[in-house]
Order: C-alpha cells, then structure tokens, then sequence
C-alpha cells in the first residue's frame, strides 16, 4: 500500500495507453478522460485504464473477477472488454473497459444512486472470492505519518489528524458486533455512478478499492458531498431513500472517516519544496480543529 500520490501527466500516459491499445487492436485516437489513481482514455468503443507503478496484477484481477461476477448477475457496472487482460505495459498493469456513453458532469439523481449501491450489497451478498479488508484507516495512518517529511505540517497538526484517526478506528470497534459488513466498492463517489446516454441506467464503475467492510462506508462519499463540497443536502436524502435501509451509527462515523480520508489524499500530494502549504490543505485542515463552520472544500 503506497501512501504517496503520485500524480499522474498526460505525457507520461499517453505512450502507455497506446501501447495496450495496440496490444489489444483498438482503433482510434486515444481520447483523456480521467488522469486520477489511474490513467483512463477512452478509444473507439473501449476505455483502457492504466494502473499507477507499484499495483500488483492480483489487485488489478481482483478488479476484472468482480466486474466479470456483476456481469454475470446482470448489475449494471462497467463490463470489461472481452480481450486477454491485464497486460503489462512500460511496468503498468493495463485493462480494457467496454465504454459506457455518459456525460461526465452530470451527477447521477439521489435516488438512482442510492439504488445502485443497495443493488450492489444485495447481489454481492454471496461473493466468495479472496477480498482483502477495506483498508482506508490503514492507508491513512500511512499518508498522515508521511507527512512528518513535509515540512509544511508541524507536529502537532500532524498528531492532531492521527488522534482523529485513532478515535475514529475505536468507535469502529466499539460498534462491530453491530454494523452491517460486506464487500463494498471503497469509493462510490458520484463520478463512479454513471448515467447512461439515452437509457438513463446508472452503471457503477472503478473497482480499485473493492474489500470487505462496513457497508456504510459505500454511502460515506455521497455523505461527504453537501457536508464539504456544497452540494444540495436534498440530493444526500434522497440517496438514503434510494437506498432504503435504516441508518445506523456506523453511518457518522464512515463519513467521518471518508472526511479524514479525503483530507488526507490531498495533505500526501503537498508540494514539500512549494514556499508554503496550498490554500485547500489550509481549508481542509480546519475541518478537524473543532471549528463548527469550516468553509467548504475545493477541488476533489
């Protein structure tokens, strides 16, 4: 588990999505959607994804088996393209997706999100195969600890956010015996829920952080979204209609931990040779001082 974002270029991505390109027959001109954990272009009909350094082939297989089961089941999630996969290109694991007409932007309506997810736990229920656990608070703690060599974080900023993690981490074993666990998708954030042009079906995507977990930790990031980025909290209520189970306290706690988790994802990408911190990891810092009003966040 690296804790350091790595951020990917268009340069450095573009002679990689090409070599699998060729390695598979896809015909057109590689066309940059998203250059986040991984490099993914959409070509022709397919997307290809190209994984950071460092992920290992299991992790990536583990991504194809469940898209392949889901397939199989007949949920609505992005299919993988039907070639001999993954292939290694320039040191990266490579896959090919069948694409899904979308418009990014568009963020999928309250209640069709929210069906997805509780569609996702119902027919993952009997997944048997090798999934590891959900690892967040694990991964974290790493990036937390890493910043000890930026000097743009002090000590006590830095103690200040492993507190919240360990407190944290306690109310989660407290609440165990019960919280409802399962395989869950680890960032069912609303770009991963696409809304398929002319049909309007909601398709789940990106099966990087796929583990087994609380289940609350699904409906974290939709949580997160009018609590820190300013969207309509109506658009929150209607994803826990959408997704028709009861609330319970794991809930607060996992979007409490998806706050942490975001904040942090940022704090590990601080430039350690910039003159000073960015003004974003100034906003998000101030969400665990105790202000009771932090302003919302930027970016995501």
């Amino acid at each position: 588990m690296d804790a350091r974002r790595r951020p990917w270029t268009a340069e450095a991505a573009a002679p990689l999505v090409a070599a699998a390109a060729g390695r598979w027959g896809l015909s057109g001109v590689p066309e940059l959607l998203r250059l986040g954990t991984n490099a993914s272009h959409r070509v022709g009909d397919a997307v290809v994804r190209v994984a950071p350094a460092g992920r290992e082939r299991e992790a990536v297989e583990r991504e194809l088996a469940l898209a392949r089961f889901l397939d199989g089941r007949g949920f609505d999630a992005v299919r993988p393209l039907d070639v001999e996969q993954p292939v290694d290109v320039g040191g990266h694991w490579a896959t090919a997706w069948v694409w899904v007409p979308h418009d990014p932007p568009t963020v999928t309506d309250g209640a069709g999100f929210g069906a997805l997810i509780g569609a996702f736990h119902d027919v993952t229920a009997d997944y048997d195969a090798p999934l590891p656990g959900w690892g967040a608070l694990e991964l974290i703690a790493a990036r937390i600890g890493g910043l000890h060599a930026n000097p743009h974080f002090s000590a006590g900023e830095i103690a200040m956010l492993d507190d919240v993690r360990r407190g944290l981490e306690r109310r989660l074993e407290e609440l165990s015996a019960t919280t409802p666990v399962g395989v869950v998708h680890g960032d069912a954030h609303p770009g991963n829920v696409l809304t398929e042009t002319g049909t309007g079906r909601t398709v789940l995507a990106d099966f990087d952080l796929i583990g087994r977990g609380p289940r609350a930790w699904d409906l974290a990031p939709a949580a997160l979204h009018p609590r820190r980025y300013g969207a309509d909290p109506a658009w929150w209520d209607a994803v826990r209609g959408g997704y028709g189970r009861p609330e319970d306290e794991s809930w607060a706690v996992c979007l409490r931990v998806r706050e942490l988790a975001s904040a942090a994802w940022l704090f590990a990408a601080e430039d350690p040779s910039a003159p000073a911190r960015s003004a974003e990891a100034d906003v998000r810092l101030r969400a665990f001082t105790g202000e009771t009003d932090p302003p919302v966040w930027g970016r995501h």
